[in-house]
């Protein structure tokens, strides 16, 4: 070839590029899926999610890793990953789920107009006494306290349940100021509840009743300011 001529094909061939980390990087995820790609996963997304709330209702957040919850639910970490980047994807669904439940609930008790008011109150009392519903309440309260998006899911659901405790007792007749103070007095009742039932014994239905009449019970006038 003269130094005029067109150029060589070794002239023109683009030069070698090292593409070894120059493809991005599948999540865990997504490598999971892949492998197990044609067959379906032995657990399913929600059965993760309810098996970590059970989990963590027995022994309290620090439960809460791959491994052990591999373990308790019989399955191997492909299974995790099939459905969650990491154990901090699991931990706010678990959040999700249960402010969801509980939201449901509240709403349900409180949105009965054909069951009179106080027993739409007792039927929220109720519920909040019950064994499976006080032990994760109480473990994702206490997770509350190490992370702020567990924290503000509690905020939310604690102002709801207020609010709709708050509009029973509006039925019930009070003035709005009397209802508002009676509402956060019954709702302070249940987180307190909470957070000492290990210490304190639980009330029977009929001393539930009685509670829920100290509060609902109107003052004789002559004591009202």
């Amino acid at each position: 070839m003269t130094a005029d001529g067109p150029p060589s094909g070794d002239s023109i061939r683009p030069p070698d590029v090292d593409t070894t980390n120059s493809a991005p990087r599948r999540s865990r995820k997504a490598a999971a899926q892949q492998r197990g790609r044609g067959r379906a996963p032995r657990l399913s997304y929600e059965a993760w999610v309810d098996g970590a709330l059970a989990l963590l209702a027995r022994e309290g957040v620090s439960a809460i890793k791959i491994p052990r919850l591999c373990q308790e639910l019989g399955v191997t970490k492909g299974s995790f990953y099939w459905h969650f980047d990491d154990i901090e994807q699991l931990m706010e669904a678990m959040a999700d789920r249960w402010s969801a439940r509980q939201t449901e609930i509240i709403r349900a008790l409180g949105a009965i107009e054909s069951v009179p008011v106080e027993q739409r109150i007792a039927n929220m009392a109720a519920n909040l006494i019950d064994q499976g519903t006080w032990a994760t309440e109480a473990t994702v309260r206490e997770w509350a306290r190490s992370d702020e998006k567990v924290a503000a899911t509690v905020r939310a659901l604690d102002q709801q349940i207020f609010e709709t405790v708050q509009k029973a007792m509006l039925e019930l007749g009070f003035a709005p100021e009397e209802a508002r103070l009676r509402a956060g007095a019954m709702v302070y009742l249940g987180i307190g509840f909470i957070h000492g039932r290990g210490s304190l014994p639980t009330p029977t239905a009929e001393q539930a009743r009685a509670i829920l009449g100290l509060l609902t019970i109107p003052a004789p006038k002559e004591n009202r300011a």
